[in-house]
């Protein structure tokens, strides 16, 4: 496995920069539910529309080294079950419909509305359930779900280590017994150098209050995953922390 990006991984992104464009542009889609916890500030509509290309393209591939066709994607189409949650869907890019079957029951949970329109188009279903929450909070969720999947979250949030790892304590009183969560984020500390593009990009990144992981570490990560489900699986690619936690411990 290689980092870098092939020409087939290139025209793909590209096709998906074209697909978000077109949601993006009929995101005035209702039905998603909205709470005191909206926050319509990082994903405009044109950074949703650039999000595949640029950031799970090109930065994913070249700043992070760990492609997300090699990687990412792979991971969570192995760990889409029947009943699915999708915690700060981003544009969208893991829910087209060639990744999450038609008989999955899907729902998105974000804290900006904007997002959750645009991935709910691109997901081309009339019944997924688009919910507006903030998931260091208590969750508005009645169900239990067999799989959740949050990638590219918790290095967006911006609080201590200690509010991130609780996150996954909001996260498994929704889940099945044998439910499974994926994910990955981007590291701060514990990971090679960044190279000149990797330094250039989380620079910029974190002056303008997107990156939010300066004492992120797989560590901290692995340790609180381990203290909330029974089954846990880590890797460190290049500067991102990917994991996989199975049954919650309740």
């Amino acid at each position: 496995m290689t980092g870098s990006t092939t020409a087939t991984e290139s025209q793909s992104l590209q096709a998906d920069l074209r697909k978000t464009t077109a949601a993006t542009k009929n995101a005035s889609a209702p039905d998603v539910v909205k709470g005191k916890d909206d926050q319509e500030v990082l994903y405009t509509p044109w950074r949703l529309a650039f999000y595949d290309f640029w950031v799970l393209g090109i930065v994913t591939s070249y700043a992070w080294c760990c492609p997300t066709t090699t990687y990412l994607l792979p991971l969570f189409r192995a760990n889409v079950r029947k009943n699915h949650l999708d915690i700060g869907v981003g544009s969208g890019y893991y829910l087209d419909p060639s990744t999450v079957p038609a008989t999955t029951k899907l729902t998105l949970v974000d804290s900006e509305s904007h997002a959750l329109a645009v991935a709910k188009v691109r997901t081309k279903r009339s019944d997924v359930t688009a919910i507006v929450a903030n998931v260091v909070k208590p969750l508005p969720l009645s169900q239990k779900y067999d799989s959740v999947s949050m990638y590219y979250l918790l290095h967006c949030i911006a609080g201590s280590i200690e509010e991130k790892c609780g996150v996954f304590s909001n996260i498994k009183i929704h889940m099945a017994p044998d439910g499974v969560l994926t994910g990955a984020n981007i590291l701060n500390k514990g990971v090679k150098q960044d190279n000149f593009f990797g330094a250039w990009i989380r620079r910029g990144i974190t002056k303008h209050g997107i990156l939010h992981n300066q004492s992120d570490t797989a560590y901290d990560f692995e340790h609180a995953l381990r203290e909330n489900f029974h089954k846990v699986e880590t890797w460190v690619v290049g500067s991102i922390f990917i994991f996989r936690a199975e049954s919650p411990k309740i």
